[in-house]
């Protein structure tokens, strides 16, 4: 399953953050704009590189951006009941196992 987020900047210099998964698109968040943010995120990244710290090198904007996805994918997940990080993913598969 190909997960991507991706930011769009709006005309009043706002980045508005989306999420594509699952075959549809799920809007996340928002917040002010950020040049370095920007170049990151801006053409979409694959969901493992949108969350690994390490990619972020010493840009506090995309750190801190970085930081914020995962509280939004959570809620997205439990509000489309999607598995979408792969922690998710294992944990339902866990409990589908031992229900069964």
């Amino acid at each position: 399953m190909n997960k991507k987020v991706y930011c769009v900047t709006n005309e009043k210099g706002v980045q508005s953050f989306y999420l594509e998964a699952c075959g549809e698109t799920h809007y996340l968040f928002s917040q002010n704009f950020r040049r370095g943010v920007k170049e990151y995120f801006g053409a979409g990244v694959h969901l493992d590189a949108a969350i690994d710290y390490s990619r972020a090198g010493h840009d506090t904007a995309v750190l801190r951006t970085m930081r914020k996805l995962p509280a939004f994918i959570k809620y997205i997940e439990k509000q489309y009941d999607i598995a979408v990080l792969r922690r998710t993913a294992k944990r339902n598969a866990t409990w589908k196992r031992s229900v069964a």
